[in-house]
């Protein structure tokens, strides 16, 4: 970012893949990309960035996160919870309705980029839709703004009050945006775009951490 010079060079087999709301983990080790392919059918993948610079034909791989067994239901979206877990959020579409997947339809996973396992996994009634994390905490975005426990699927805390779109997954109709918010990088105060304001949230304390062991 520095210099604006291109890290990966060489042959590359592109595959149909829309890579969307790129995000690389606080130690710089892993890059999350939470796109879609050409259905179109939202997806998530995560590439160790040691490997792609080393050889970048990896960018054109799975990344570390398994297929099969691993997600089968259409992937909402995706965020860091730390340096080695992302949380994951799929919505109804499902690939395969055959046995249980790892991670089907309408649920929240845990993942450990370390253990290469899903370290949580439960259901949720509601759209998730966006994905904020900070301080181990994390925010659905869709509707309003719900503080929800990754590790139980709850919802711990929301806030009907303050609108945000109802954007769901990284592809779409244009005239739904994606919501514009930020939260505070130790979980504590949620900042949300609204048409002619912005609206400022402190999260209840001593709730939704997702920093208890795996």
């Amino acid at each position: 970012m520095a210099s604006g010079q291109r890290l990966t060079t060489g042959a590359r087999e592109a595959k149909d893949v829309f890579h969307s709301r790129l995000s690389v983990s606080g130690d710089g080790r892993h890059l999350l990309v939470a796109g879609w392919v050409w259905h179109p059918y939202g997806i998530v993948e995560v590439f160790d960035l040691e490997s792609a610079l080393a050889d970048p034909s990896v960018l054109d791989g799975r990344g570390v996160l398994p297929m099969q067994p691993g997600i089968d239901a259409e992937v909402e979206s995706a965020c860091w919870l730390d340096d080695d877990r992302l949380a994951v959020a799929t919505g109804d579409e499902f690939l395969d309705d055959e046995g249980v997947a790892s991670l089907g339809p309408r649920r929240i996973g845990v993942w450990s980029s370390s253990q290469r396992a899903w370290l949580h996994r439960s259901s949720v009634d509601f759209e998730v839709g966006t994905l904020l994390a900070g301080g181990g905490r994390v925010v659905s975005l869709h509707g309003h703004p719900r503080l929800i426990d990754v590790i139980t699927g709850e919802v711990l805390a929301e806030w009907p009050e303050v609108k945000v779109s109802r954007r769901v997954g990284a592809f779409g109709v244009t005239h739904i945006p994606t919501p514009v918010a930020a939260l505070r990088p130790d979980g504590t105060l949620l900042a949300v775009a609204q048409e002619e304001r912005i609206a400022l949230v402190r999260l209840p304390q001593g709730v939704g951490s997702a920093d208890l062991p795996p």
